[in-house]
């Protein structure tokens, strides 16, 4: 006798899970995110002290 093929139902009723969608952007840990955030606070600190000197 031929064994029937069972069919489990579908889950998450269409809905995408995080990882099904892959784009083509550029990824960045968080530590990464972090360490070009505190380069910017740290431009923006010394564009702020010294900018008036270099800048005129």
């Amino acid at each position: 006798m031929a064994k029937e093929k069972t069919t489990l139902p579908p889950t998450g009723a269409g809905l995408m899970r995080f990882f099904d969608e892959d784009t083509k952007a550029i990824k960045v840990s968080p530590k990464g995110a972090v360490a070009i955030v505190l380069v910017f606070i740290a431009v923006e600190i010394f564009l702020h002290v010294f900018g008036p000197q270099i800048f005129g």
